[in-house]
């Protein structure tokens, strides 16, 4: 739901704050971006995207706080950060994946202003980066409100860089140094490859797994020598986050281990008993239900503990006649099957994933040895293609499905042309 405000401003729930961010804004060098401006510009770039092309956009600076989640930011630094980013310069075909692209470096802002007494904002983007920003070529879905809720800076282009490929079964394959530039991070900052790993490359998977829409991985590689060269990441929808909450390893209590005196009792059993009530009448009531297994005899000890009755004893005895515990006996063999169920899946779904990355890096690799006339003519078939088979979609024109569609192409001309080839002969 949009709603007009003061001024024409527009405000939108947080289902609505989805923005098409140009590819070459999220793979960009630009070490100088802090936390709060990624935030910024992209609901910024949001105003701009949903007011339409304007010469000058409006917005608050109440907006500005809530949708960035930065209440705590004075006024007086968020002019700061506003002045920063018309300082912030943005080169474009950094990563060279937009081949329709020339090189290109742009100021991230024209202007901005905040009106005295009002709280109100105006800001506006170059022609040529207002031009990417409402109408980019290639781009990722973006939610401004779910980034909000990062606290890394690295968490955020990590999940800006990793959504841009969500439609694809393969994230290209980063030298470290391009990943750190990625990352923004000066060369004086972590040198230590463990000290990288640490405080920026495992701090980002984790907010971005716990946090975002998506699930990633990473395989660190060396191609030469002993040091990592490369990181391969893979990137799901977050398909089976709630399910996983099942799956986790059912922990015992642990209890300090005794002298099993009665050497007849399994240790498993002793163990399972809390210390203050291990006495002769407790081991020989449990040596009486022995023929009960087992599980049978923890598993309503445990639920009598659990329990904490004032007359251990009696409750145990009552548990052990009428199987108290049997309930929590089902559930727990429910949530191994079901455990094993998402392990088994996991392991399916992780092989076909390896299988069609394979198969994927291999179309890409060939289509991408293409001169660039041939790679724009691809391009440009990938695209009207895609608008027919998808009308509306603004989510199918992202950057890493249109190059699919490109390899797909090339792939199936090919097969035509060897097809007609041997219908000739």
């Amino acid at each position: 739901m949009e709603l007009t405000g003061k001024d024409g401003e527009i405000k939108m729930a947080e289902d609505k704050m989805i923005i098409k961010k140009h590819s070459a804004m999220i793979q960009t060098n630009v070490k100088e971006l802090t936390l709060t401006q990624r935030k910024l510009i992209n609901y910024l770039i949001l105003i701009a995207q949903r007011t339409g092309k304007k010469e000058l956009y409006k917005t608050t600076i109440a907006n500005i706080k809530e949708s960035c989640n930065i209440g705590k930011t004075e006024n007086i630094d968020l002019k700061e950060q506003l002045k920063k980013l018309a300082d912030i310069k943005i080169e474009f075909n950094h990563v060279n994946k937009d081949k329709n692209e020339v090189w290109q470096i742009i100021s991230l802002l024209a202007s901005a202003e905040v009106i005295q007494n009002t709280g109100q904002v105006e800001f506006e983007f170059s022609v040529k980066l207002l031009d990417k920003v409402l109408n980019p070529s290639i781009y990722a879905p973006l939610s401004v409100s779910l980034i909000s809720g990062l606290k890394s800076s690295y968490s955020i282009v990590l999940y800006e860089f990793l959504r841009d490929y969500i439609g694809s079964p393969l994230v290209p394959k980063l030298l470290v140094e391009e990943f750190r530039n990625l990352m923004g991070i000066k060369n004086f900052e972590y040198s230590s490859f463990k000290d990288f790993k640490k405080r920026v490359l495992d701090i980002a998977v984790k907010e971005v797994n716990d946090k975002t829409d998506i699930r990633c991985e990473y395989l660190l590689i060396k191609e030469h020598g002993n040091r990592y060269s490369h990181i391969q990441f893979t990137v799901s929808k977050q398909d089976f986050q709630l399910m996983l909450g099942y799956n986790q390893t059912i922990k015992e209590e642990e209890y300090k281990p005794v002298e099993n005196k009665s050497k007849h009792l399994p240790q498993e059993i002793i163990e399972s008993i809390p210390e203050k009530h291990r006495t002769r009448a407790i081991i020989e009531l449990i040596t009486k239900h022995l023929d009960k297994g087992t599980e049978y005899i923890v598993s309503n000890i445990k639920y009598t503990t659990k329990n904490t009755p004032e007359k251990f004893g009696a409750y145990l005895n009552q548990a052990f006649e009428i199987d108290y515990a049997s309930h929590d006996r089902e559930s727990e063999i429910k949530l191994k099957v079901k455990t094993e169920k998402i392990v088994k899946h996991k392991a399916e779904a992780a092989k076909k994933i390896i299988s069609d990355r394979i198969k994927t890096e291999k179309k890409l690799e060939i289509m991408r040895q293409l001169p660039d006339k041939e790679l724009e003519k691809l391009r440009e078939r990938a695209i009207t293609i895609i608008k027919k088979e998808s009308p509306g979609n603004e989510f199918a024109l992202s950057a890493s499905l249109v190059e699919m569609k490109m390899a797909d192409l090339h792939v199936s001309d090919h097969e035509i042309e060897k097809y007609s080839s041997n219908d000739l002969d």
